[in-house]
């Protein structure tokens, strides 16, 4: 039987739904059930307050399916556990229980994180936006704890056990253009995709394509793939996380070098350790720390800008404010552009510096067209090279 928990509040479109999206997002959908309802019947069918759905989206949740209920007598013996919002609400429920039993499941929700002091949850209803992100991050908080809780009691049995043992998110580097994997890449990252099924990549075509060159064996077919790119909606990625939570293994790939580094995997990656699942980097080339490591410049103090403006004024201010921090902090200065625009950028970067600064072009990383050198700005104007939709890292420093 599953177990199933009931989030109370006063009229089930700001708060309650909140905490229900959220206990349920940390709990394997297997084993719990987490509803909601009002003590008041004011919003019976209706969604949650716009705002509770504007904060739960922005924080990779959605709440919009949710559809308002008002707390019934049989609640108290339909769900195991009730928690409620303020004491109002908790006043409002124990009066309709019949036994000690039923009213010991009612119990106010931020007690899981302060104890026996019956603090409430403030009502945001009224307010502004701010007061539900205030309301987000408690009830985080307290869901959290509770699904801790609810996981260490209802793992006593065997069929439990298997259902909380979660997966790993396994952050699988990928080559730098169009090389054998197996040149860059360790044997590691090929025993790591013998046993992963489902992945989370930027493109399903170009992921295939690198599985079956460097496993030839694994079977296409058994691969469930996601993608995550700049279209992806936030909405999507729990569920794109879900296998871990139910006990499979999940392999998040970038397009090119490292999950994670100046690519859209990072959000999952922040999401998969606010639901406490284990991230494992796997060894790969980064172009960013490669650059970095033939540049020459300082490799004590570095930081990576990542994209600069596109307008060229802007990006002349951005550039001579790297320079000048370049030289203030002895700090070597990283930064991309979207390769078909750098020849464009090398000819920007040029006008806007000074000639003693020095520069590193790195492009082409470990392919056998790579080109790494650094030189002055006024000997980088004496140098011609074609950089069009060549992967490039600049990297710039006034000593």
């Amino acid at each position: 039987m599953p177990v199933k928990i009931l989030m109370v509040c006063l009229g089930n479109i700001c708060r309650s739904p909140l905490a229900q999206g959220l206990l349920a997002s940390k709990l394997p959908n297997d084993i719990f059930i987490v509803d909601s309802a009002g003590t008041g019947n004011w919003h019976v069918g209706k969604q949650p307050d716009e705002r509770s759905i504007a904060v739960a989206k922005k924080n990779n949740l959605d709440i919009s399916h949710q559809k308002g209920k008002q707390f019934k007598v049989s609640d108290l013996d339909t769900f195991d556990y009730i928690y409620v919002m303020d004491n109002s609400n908790y006043n409002d429920v124990i009066k309709l229980a019949k036994n000690e039993e039923q009213k010991n499941k009612v119990q106010l929700i931020l007690n899981e994180l302060f104890p026996g002091e019956n603090v409430d949850v403030p009502d945001p209803y009224y307010g502004l936006q701010n007061g539900f992100d205030s309301v987000f991050a408690m009830l985080d908080k307290s869901c959290e704890a509770i699904a801790e809780k609810l996981i260490t009691k209802h793992s006593k049995t065997e069929i439990a056990k298997t259902s909380f043992t979660r997966g790993k998110l396994y952050l699988i580097p990928t080559t730098l253009g169009e090389s054998e994997p197996l040149d860059v890449l360790p044997e590691t990252i090929k025993r790591t995709i013998e046993f992963i099924d489902d992945y989370i990549v930027e493109n399903e075509k170009t992921a295939r394509k690198f599985i079956k060159n460097i496993h030839p064996d694994k079977v296409q077919s058994s691969l469930r793939l996601s993608t995550l790119n700049k279209h992806t909606e936030a909405s999507e990625y729990n569920k794109m996380i879900q296998p871990c939570l139910e006990g499979e293994n999940i392999g998040l790939m970038s397009e090119a070098g490292c999950p994670g580094v100046a690519d859209p995997g990072a959000v999952i990656v922040k999401l998969a350790h606010e639901k406490n699942i284990q991230v494992i980097p796997l060894v790969g080339p980064s172009s960013i720390l490669l650059a970095m490591m033939a540049s020459g410049m300082n490799g004590q103090n570095f930081a990576f800008i990542g994209y600069l403006p596109i307008d060229k004024t802007d990006k002349k201010t951005t550039l001579r404010n790297l320079e000048k921090l370049s030289q203030d902090k002895n700090q070597s200065q990283i930064f991309i552009e979207t390769p078909y625009r750098n020849n464009k950028m090398l000819e920007d970067i040029l006008q806007a510096l000074q000639p003693n600064t020095h520069l590193c072009v790195a492009t082409d990383i470990t392919l056998p067209s790579e080109y790494i050198k650094t030189m002055r700005i006024s000997d980088w104007k004496k140098t011609k090279i074609d950089l069009h939709n060549r992967p490039t890292i600049f990297i710039i420093h006034k000593m």
